[in-house]
């Protein structure tokens, strides 16, 4: 397999270098945009990793300018922009998957070999976990060469996490994977079946649980890592890999101190007031090449210090400054250590990689206690404050992911108003509300102050995670499938193009006599109808949707010329979730669709 990686910057290339080539992969590096084009006219690919930020173009046009040139090479973007404006546009411009930075190395490879798999040339090779390994030739599962017997609910189930590591599936994605269209199970069926799974490799022997809940988003593989306390060693790859990424690192500390004395120059001149627009820009950017240098070298939390020094370039103030400063010296003090000096096998094999920032402010020290121990477990780092002056000094040095402000200070509710106001003053950072008050005109309050989440206490640890894990991981358009009925062929073609631009997987169906088929068939997160078609309307299908014990809460708009009250009526009385009258504005009917598929994703039970 041949790689061509577009990033002009050394550091991350050279670290990419190390660890893809002990995978057998072979590399070529384009620094440009126009360097990558040449290449692309001569040499037959396999992928493409392209960066977002090049010296003579932006990834995503380049991306665009690949795409009309009718190459279909896989593509990986990398960036660090993780907003879902910048995804869309990134995947409507021709990418195949996204990722942002700061990034695991084991997860972008990871990513890399999916995108490899997509291949036209079958699978055969044999998946592996550790001393986990399943042959899809021949459906066996062993364990140190040990045979595991599974129903084949529980291979399908196996097979799907090992084939697409890091991959998250909720259980609507797993039963379309591993059910056929004529069961039609309730999702517990997932819940039971992993269960099960989880139990015979229990049982056979393996020191760690391979399948990795995520609450509030579904299931995936575990990364894993080799226990300390079994016979598993590093194999002679990730030892070569480790031990040039460790050489690397070394020669990178001369340019790394270059690199931060440039951006603590920067930082001195804005204070001072003689920040040039030509330092600005050279210090964004250096601060953006780090965030993938670091990430490369496995300084994940570094990365994200290089990840807070950009925005503060971004948009230059004096008054910024002092945080600039503070930031630049928790960076210095992070870079201190080699890669993976701190990173013990077996303290990580059962947790996630900490990917989220979230301070919680809160009088009652034992709560925080609480909510600290739990974060690792969500893949959180936690900063705390016992005061509201201590968290504004936080606040001063970076601008965390989330924010979870308790009200209920000894002096009076108003302060932890009057500090949630300064937050969302700052930007959008989103904040949980935590108070022991559960009156209407106090929610009122907090939500026209511009709380995201409002929990009463007394609250767990982990139902304050979930919510926090919610408001970090909104609705992902994406991931959503839709189904359109509507026998206007023009109308549904229209449609199909419009809501395909934004991502969404579209069905569209002009025949109501096949509607059922294709509802099992295609398994959509939400249904739009037309109300008047020949022999079934839409009145007729949101019936039969409603009756049905698994379709019941599947999402439902109407789409209808009919503005009249009567059939308005109609419509909600049979179980719409909403009327939108034709014609239909485009940007009206997207807000509606997100904004139903964000609320049902938040109903949604929590997998266990």
């Amino acid at each position: 397999m041949k790689l061509l990686i577009i990033d002009d910057d050394r550091e991350t290339t050279s670290a990419l270098r190390a660890v893809l080539t002990t995978q057998q992969l072979t590399l070529d590096i384009a620094p440009d945009a126009q360097t990558a084009l040449a290449l692309l006219q001569t040499v037959p690919y396999d992928l493409i990793v392209l960066d977002v930020m090049l010296p003579d173009a932006d990834g995503i046009s380049l991306c665009r300018r690949i795409r009309q040139q009718q190459q279909t090479i896989p593509i990986l973007l990398l960036t660090a922009k993780d907003a879902v404006g910048d995804r869309v546009a990134g995947l409507e411009a021709g990418a195949d998957d996204y990722l942002t930075k700061p990034y695991d190395s084991a997860e972008l490879l990871a990513r890399i070999r999916a995108l490899l798999r997509r291949g036209q040339t079958p699978i055969t090779e044999t998946l592996t976990w550790g001393a986990l390994q399943v042959d899809p030739q021949g459906c066996k599962v062993t364990y140190q060469g040990n045979p595991i017997k599974l129903t084949p609910k529980e291979y399908r189930l196996l097979e799907l996490f090992l084939r697409y590591p890091h991959r998250i599936f909720d259980r609507k994605a797993l039963l379309d994977h591993a059910w056929s269209t004529d069961e039609c199970p309730g999702e517990e069926a997932v819940t039971t079946q992993i269960r099960g799974l989880r139990r015979k490799l229990e049982a056979a022997g393996l020191p760690n649980d391979p399948i990795e809940t995520l609450y509030g988003l579904g299931y995936r593989l575990r990364a894993w890592q080799p226990d300390t306390h079994s016979q598993e060693p590093l194999d002679a790859g990730q030892q070569e890999a480790i031990a040039a990424i460790g050489q690397m690192w070394q020669e990178f500390q001369g340019r790394l101190q270059e690199q931060l004395s440039l951006l603590e120059e920067a930082s001195s001149n804005l204070a001072n007031q003689t920040l040039t627009p030509a330092q600005q820009q050279r210090a964004q950017s250096i601060a953006h090449r780090l965030i993938g240098s670091l990430s490369a070298y496995g300084q994940p939390e570094a990365a994200i210090l290089a990840r807070h020094i950009e925005q503060g370039f971004a948009a230059p103030q004096s008054a910024i400054a002092p945080q600039l400063t503070t930031l630049l010296q928790q960076l210095r003090q992070a870079t201190t250590q080699s890669p993976f000096a701190n990173a013990p096998a077996s303290s990580t094999a059962s947790q996630p990689p900490l990917t989220h920032r979230v301070l919680a402010i809160a009088p009652d020290p034992t709560v925080l206690q609480f909510l600290q121990t739990e974060a690792p477990r969500w893949g959180y780092y936690l900063d705390t404050a016992t005061d509201l002056t201590s968290a504004r000094q936080q606040l001063l040095t970076y601008i965390p992911d989330a924010i979870i402000l308790d009200l209920d200070f000894p002096d009076t509710q108003n302060t932890g108003l009057t500090f949630l106001t300064q937050i969302k003053r700052l930007g959008s950072t989103p904040v949980l509300i935590l108070t022991q008050q559960d009156g209407l005109s106090n929610r009122i309050t907090v939500t026209r102050l511009g709380a995201d989440a409002y929990l009463q206490k007394p609250a767990s640890p982990s139902d304050i995670w979930r919510v926090v894990n919610r408001l970090l991981h909104r609705f992902d358009p994406i991931t959503a499938r839709l189904l359109i009925v509507d026998d206007d062929p023009d109308l549904l073609t229209r449609l199909q193009t419009q809501l395909q631009s934004w991502g969404f997987q579209v069905t569209g169906l002009s025949d109501p006599s096949q509607f059922w088929s294709v509802l099992q068939t295609t398994r959509p997160d939400l249904l739009l109808l037309d109300v008047s078609m020949p022999e079934y309307s839409g009145i007729d299908l949101c019936r039969v949707v409603r009756c049905d014990a698994h379709w019941y809460a599947l999402p439902i708009l109407f789409l209808s010329a009919h503005a009249d009250a009567d059939t308005l009526h109609e419509a909600l009385s049979v179980g719409a979730d909403d009327y939108v009258l034709k014609p239909i504005a485009e940007a009206d009917l997207i807000q509606r669709i997100l904004k139903r598929l964000e609320r049902i994703s938040v109903l949604e039970e929590v997998p266990v």
